[in-house]
């Protein structure tokens, strides 16, 4: 395995975790979004608290 896809599956492993210990209510969704092609990585919260959008 070279070093970028060591570096790719590090970043969405730990990605992965921390987004499986978020605190998240039932109104807000924990989403995970991975672009391998272009090596984008998001981690978004989504969702309304009270009424405030998250």
């Amino acid at each position: 395995m070279d070093k970028i896809a060591y570096f790719r599956e590090c970043i969405q492993t730990l990605l992965t975790h921390y987004a499986k210990d978020d605190i998240s209510s039932d109104e807000v969704e924990v989403q995970l979004i991975f672009d391998t092609q272009r090596a984008h990585y998001q981690w978004m919260n989504v969702g309304w608290q009270q009424f405030e959008r998250i």
